[in-house]
């Protein structure tokens, strides 16, 4: 009898493990993650690297991504790190009011403490942080006012009054730390609040030397002054689970309150010992978590490219369909391989004097484009997976556009986005690539329609540069092999 429950035991494991059990269960996950977003329209959806990206469809799903470690959330390890402060989320939650971070678990929760607890010092450290720096700015502006009386820097006050972000009333500004009462007791909930006032002020004496990116040289400082300027709100978490059905047909109108929701999305249901048997398949909890184990070198991008053609295969063919898969992505790849030297010669194009470049799919191959450019706009279908990395978040965007006709609807949907995600990049003076296949057309047509956007004939002239100059030399851009 024992011989038999070990037996069932060890079937159940490398049952388990096996991937088409696996993609069927993040499938599952991913309807709930899309079914919980088309309540919240106006939210931005982003991922909690490193499983987050799995069950997101790529249609729903922001560039940027992020990266709460749920090792600042365990029990006595609390932590704002700023290694991973995740600031450039922060305007994002601003543009949108609010966003859904979506992460999940493996069996023996509910929720990761990713959300439930390094999400909610996030927010709680945040919300501190920007009430201070008010605060002060507050003393500073009484203390200018003081001198303007005296007849003292009656200039600088003028000037000053003009930059003065708006103040936050004590009333209204959200200053407490919120947690999930199920899922993390009393006690532990007083020790973390205890520590807020140590990581605000961690954050605010060291903020001057962080960057937006601390990987690259060039990445702009972080402005208290500016995050100040566009948190209107206090931020707030909400978490949701698969088992939180009960809640989502009466959900308030989160727009009318006093607070930007900050959606913590955990994706995966809690099941008994993180396995449940579904009809056709094992239901695996968490089922995105350490992918190296099982996804024999399936990414998400992969997956979701090809999400109809593996799911539809049964559990004998579905290995083979990921081989094929795999095999196709590491041919494109092997096709792009080329020297350092190649790439820096024939492989992108700047704009005349501008900082915006036109390029091929080899431009954007990692980690020799990052020597190039600081933020990279990839107007294809297929990515390398290296510049998904979170290193990169907020300065890589991918916009599946498919090439020839079917994608020139695709590419007026996706211009929009571009628009937004490179923005504050050209406001300080960041390189940008933007690159298709071959640097003729799809990467063309975006360039476009950002220089029409975002430069006006004074400065075109600045830059030595007319539109006419512009198209021809984008249209013009050679052939790359």
């Amino acid at each position: 009898m024992s011989h038999h429950i070990h037996f069932d035991t060890e079937q159940i494991r490398k049952d388990s493990k096996n991937i088409f059990n696996r993609l069927k269960s993040i499938a599952e996950d991913a309807d709930f993650v899309s079914e919980l977003a088309a309540l919240f329209p106006k939210l931005v959806v982003v991922a909690n690297e490193r499983c987050g990206t799995w069950y997101i469809d790529p249609k729903l799903r922001h560039p940027q991504t992020v990266y709460f470690k749920s090792t600042d959330g365990h029990m006595g390890k609390w932590d704002f790190n700023l290694r991973r402060h995740n600031l450039h989320l922060i305007n994002d939650i601003a543009n949108h009011g609010g966003c859904i971070i979506v992460d999940s678990t493996r069996r023996g929760k509910r929720i990761p403490d990713s959300l439930s607890k390094t999400v909610a010092i996030w927010c709680c450290t945040i919300n501190n942080a920007i009430r201070r720096f008010r605060q002060q700015q507050e003393k500073a502006q009484d203390e200018l006012e003081r001198r303007v009386v005296n007849g003292i820097d009656n200039e600088t006050s003028k000037n000053y009054v003009e930059d003065e972000p708006p103040l936050a009333d004590d009333n209204t500004w959200d200053l407490a730390f919120h947690s999930l009462p199920s899922v993390i007791s009393r006690s532990e909930h007083n020790q973390i609040e205890r520590l807020i006032p140590d990581f605000v002020a961690k954050l605010m004496v060291c903020i001057p030397r962080l960057t937006i990116s601390p990987s690259r040289k060039q990445s702009s400082n972080i402005d208290l002054a500016h995050l100040s300027s566009v948190l209107a709100k206090p931020l707030r978490p909400i978490w949701f689970t698969p088992q939180s059905f009960l809640f989502l047909n009466d959900l308030p109108d989160y727009s009318q309150m006093p607070f930007w929701p900050v959606v913590c999305l955990s994706a995966s249901a809690a099941v008994q010992a993180g396995m449940e048997w579904r009809q056709g398949y094992l239901y695996v909890q968490g089922s995105a978590d350490d992918h190296e184990m099982w996804s024999m070198g399936l990414t998400p991008t992969l997956f979701w490219q090809h999400r109809g053609e593996l799911l539809m295969a049964d559990a004998a063919a579905c290995e083979k369909v990921v081989r094929c898969v795999v095999r196709e992505a590491n041919f494109i790849d092997q096709e792009d391989n080329f020297s350092v030297t190649a790439y820096q010669q024939k492989s992108y194009d700047f704009i005349g004097n501008t900082n915006i470049a036109i390029g091929s799919r080899r431009s954007g191959k990692p980690p020799q484009c990052w020597n190039n450019f600081d933020v990279i706009i990839n107007c294809t279908e297929l990515e390398y997976e290296g510049n998904r990395d979170e290193r990169h978040a907020g300065r890589y965007l991918q916009l599946a556009i498919p090439e020839g006709k079917k994608g020139q609807h695709v590419l007026a949907r996706m211009i929009p986005r571009a628009l937004e995600f490179v923005e504050g990049p050209l406001r300080e003076g960041r390189r940008v690539l933007v690159h298709c296949a071959k640097g003729q057309d799809r990467s063309v047509g975006i360039a476009l329609a950002i220089f029409v956007k975002y430069f006006d004939d004074h400065e075109l002239k600045r830059l030595h540069e007319d539109f006419r100059t512009i198209r021809r030399c984008a249209v013009g851009s050679r052939q790359r092999p």
